[in-house]
């Protein structure tokens, strides 16, 4: 009998070859702009709300998770104790391109689909130059891997379900500028420092400073919208720009 390990890595490989259309909107972010009614989600980078959509089409949603956010979801394995550092097929496998194997900067997620005599895993990524693709990845670029709670026997497919609690206070994300405080400019923060804007050392991760401004700015060129250093819903949006 086929374990739901097994049958998770499968339905991935069904997905293999699809590409994002011009406009960056895919059937995974138009799924998770429904379940948790932010239509931003339908254009943004969807390698960690792919593997969600698989899951939940499996049944999995639970002991997979659903998550847009890569390190957060991380938090969710770490949390459970199913953060490992060795890969077994199935296992939700996180990326640091700059090799810190730090959550908060965690930028990528696939799944493992096997792992080589030499260390090396075969990954299926989502969002990945901008396509659903086979990896052969080194162990120098992972930070960790979740390893889902799969069940032993098969589930019965089921719909998608309405996101967790933890995703679902995305949308309610609140605007921020310069003098604000508080754990959402903690979250910005970090999500600045996800995306390679340096900030000086030192400065308060809970007060948004000119500094922030700056990398808010810098966000907000990248993404080709009003450059103002204010965090709105599309800023929000291209901080959350992790895959």
């Amino acid at each position: 009998m086929t374990s739901t390990r097994e049958q998770m890595v499968a339905a991935c490989r069904k997905h293999l070859g699809y590409r994002e259309r011009p406009d960056g909107w895919t059937r995974y972010g138009q799924w998770y702009a429904d379940t948790v009614g932010n239509q931003a989600f339908a254009r943004a980078p969807w390698c960690a709300m792919s593997l969600s959509y698989v899951a939940e089409t499996l049944g999995l949603g639970k002991v997979v998770g659903r998550y847009a956010y890569t390190p957060w979801w991380a938090d969710w394995f770490r949390d459970q104790g199913r953060w490992h550092q060795t890969p077994r097929a199935g296992d939700i496998v996180f990326f640091d391109w700059a090799g810190s194997k730090n959550i908060p900067a965690i930028d990528h997620v696939g799944i493992v689909e096997s792992v080589m005599a030499d260390g090396r895993v075969v990954t299926i990524e989502f969002n990945t130059s901008n396509a659903c693709m086979r990896r052969v990845r080194s162990r120098s670029t992972i930070a960790g891997f979740g390893r889902p709670a799969y069940p032993d026997a098969p589930k019965k497919p089921a719909k998608p379900k309405p996101a967790n609690p933890t995703e679902a206070a995305v949308k309610k994300l609140p605007t921020l500028r310069r003098g604000d405080k508080g754990w959402h400019v903690k979250t910005m923060h970090y999500l600045l420092a996800a995306r390679d804007y340096a900030i000086e050392p030192g400065i308060d991760d809970t007060v948004f400073t000119a500094y922030h401004e700056q990398g808010i700015k810098g966000v907000q060129d990248a993404a080709g919208i009003e450059v103002d250093g204010i965090v709105g819903p599309k800023t929000w949006a291209a901080l959350l720009r992790v895959s």
